[in-house]
């Protein structure tokens, strides 16, 4: 990026050139710091990060619905695979941005109830961090399911974190789900792991219950915890559901009219987005069964 004279940083005039803004979107794909970027250009993060990304959602604003056209079910077909895709989280979603534009080696145990967006999270911070998900362990991004957390495995992980993806910004994602099912001695060798995590390496338990994770083990990540109280949710929800509705039929709809699906979708007051999600590919093949 070119030097405007005045000690490294362009001028914010220049910033607002289109030419200049895509070399940032360039650099920052591949996966260089947002912070860095904006200190460069001698703006905020969070100013860059609007004029890089003008669609995605703020204040009163609705998440981004980007599908996969490749996916099968509808669960995967609209599974958030960036922020500003993530429905419902504001909260989360403001840490997770916050760290995605100065990045650095460390650990989250993103917490909560089922079907809130964890996993989806994950993915979208790995993206963020130029991550090439469709490529997986090729492009940065290691999965470790609740039934394969053993002391090898976590030190076969361990090993694999010291290499340089094939594709992608050389960062380097694993998510570990259902953190609270593994064994002890996953749990026990974990623990020097994040002692000492690789450079370039970003490290996301996701668990429903993370009290049954130790305290020393938790205090070594930073917690996360995911909104599912259906009294907060329920709206988000319902623009949700009306929005994949309107992508799959082309029609527009109240979204109150999904109400009775929200509340089908929660149990014990607590709300599931994919159970929502879930309940509608059922609307939708019934509304397809119904045309004459």
């Amino acid at each position: 990026m070119a030097d405007n004279g005045t000690g490294g940083a362009l001028s914010i005039s220049l910033v607002l050139d289109e030419s200049v803004l895509e070399t940032v979107r360039t650099r920052r794909s591949a996966g260089e710091s947002l912070g860095s970027l904006a200190r460069e250009v001698g703006l905020s993060w969070q100013r860059l990060w609007t004029m890089l990304y003008p669609s995605a959602p703020g204040p009163g604003k609705l998440p981004a619905l980007r599908p996969n056209a490749k996916a099968g079910s509808l669960t995967e077909k609209y599974r958030p695979t960036s922020l500003d895709a993530i429905w419902g989280q504001e909260q989360v979603v403001k840490v997770l941005r916050s760290f995605a534009a100065a990045p650095y080696p460390t650990a989250f145990v993103f917490e909560g109830e089922t079907g809130t967006g964890k996993t989806s999270a994950a993915l979208a911070l790995a993206a963020e961090l130029g991550c090439d998900l469709p490529a997986k362990e090729f492009g940065g991004v290691h999965t470790i399911a609740s039934g394969e957390q053993s002391a090898d495995t976590v030190r076969e992980t361990y090993r694999q974190m010291h290499n340089c993806p094939w594709q992608g910004s050389g960062w380097k994602v694993v998510i570990v789900n259902e953190a609270d099912r593994m064994a002890r001695p996953a749990e026990t060798i974990w623990l020097d792991v994040l002692e000492a995590i690789p450079p370039r390496t970003v490290i996301i338990f996701t668990t429903n219950e993370a009290d049954r994770l130790s305290q020393r083990f938790l205090d070594r990540c930073t917690r996360l915890s995911f909104e599912s109280d259906a009294d907060k949710l329920a709206r988000s929800a319902r623009q949700l559901l009306a929005a994949i509705w309107r992508h799959e039929t082309g029609q527009a709809v109240d979204p109150s009219s999904f109400s009775h699906l929200v509340d089908r979708a929660t149990a014990n007051g607590q709300i599931s987005f994919r159970r929502a999600v879930q309940l509608l590919t059922v609307a939708l093949a019934e509304r397809e069964g119904g045309r004459p």
